[in-house]
């Protein structure tokens, strides 16, 4: 089995939340840190609708649990040459967590915080 965590290259996954949270991603150990809603299992999709957690590290070290619909999703940046280089400022990407990877295409998931 070959591992898709250990390829040089991935999709971006760019989690943007209405409550001002955010982070990016080509790293799947980063996926540890969001879940469906009341599961425990390991996220394997995401589809409009959907509700998550994702498990925040706060300041202070502690952790913060917060549930979230998935909105909507889009899908940018989608490159046949991974040494192309990208063209322009993207408004929407923000801190990239986990391993840096040459990304192959940007998965953009935007969530409502579920009050």
């Amino acid at each position: 089995m070959t591992n898709a965590n250990s390829l040089p290259y991935y999709p971006r996954f760019i989690f943007s939340c209405n409550d001002g949270k955010y982070f990016s991603t080509g790293d799947l150990d980063f996926f540890k840190f969001v879940k469906k809603r009341d599961r425990t299992y390991d996220i394997t999709s995401f589809s409009s609708g959907d509700e998550v957690d994702i498990y925040w590290e706060n300041d202070d070290g502690k952790t913060e649990v917060i549930a979230y619909t998935v909105d909507h999703i889009d899908i940018h940046q989608i490159k046949r040459d991974i040494d192309e280089p990208t063209k322009g400022l993207n408004m929407n990407d923000c801190t990239l967590f986990g391993k840096e990877k040459k990304w192959i295409m940007e998965i953009y998931i935007f969530l409502n915080k579920i009050k």
